[in-house]
């Protein structure tokens, strides 16, 4: 299988009840930080996770809950034989992720 690419861009400020969407879609570390955070940056932070898993969804062939996995910029995601790289960026009121998805070897 060919690497596929999903990537997606968030307005910040569209992000409507945050704690609730949180609770939803992160993992029990990724709330955790996201707790550490107060005003635009924990906004930021949940929008650019949300990208994120908007870009993976986009490229993984399989059905992927959001909570599922915990994104982590810095290290590779393993998901149901599938290795996932992110990469999250911010610019003023957007987030945006690209996700570069592959098939493990077995």
């Amino acid at each position: 299988m060919m690497p596929k690419i999903g990537c997606d861009i968030v307005q910040i400020d569209r992000l409507q009840e945050k704690d609730s969407l949180a609770k939803r879609i992160l993992s029990k570390n990724e709330y955790q930080r996201y707790q550490s955070f107060a005003g635009h940056r924990q906004a930021e932070f949940l929008a650019g996770r949300f990208a994120a898993r908007e870009a993976i969804v986009k490229a993984l062939p399989i059905p992927l809950h959001y909570s599922q996995i915990e994104i982590d910029p810095q290290k590779e995601i393993h998901y149901e034989g599938y290795k996932i790289q992110i990469s999250i960026s911010h610019d003023g009121n957007y987030a945006m992720a690209v996700a570069l998805i592959q098939k493990e070897a077995a």
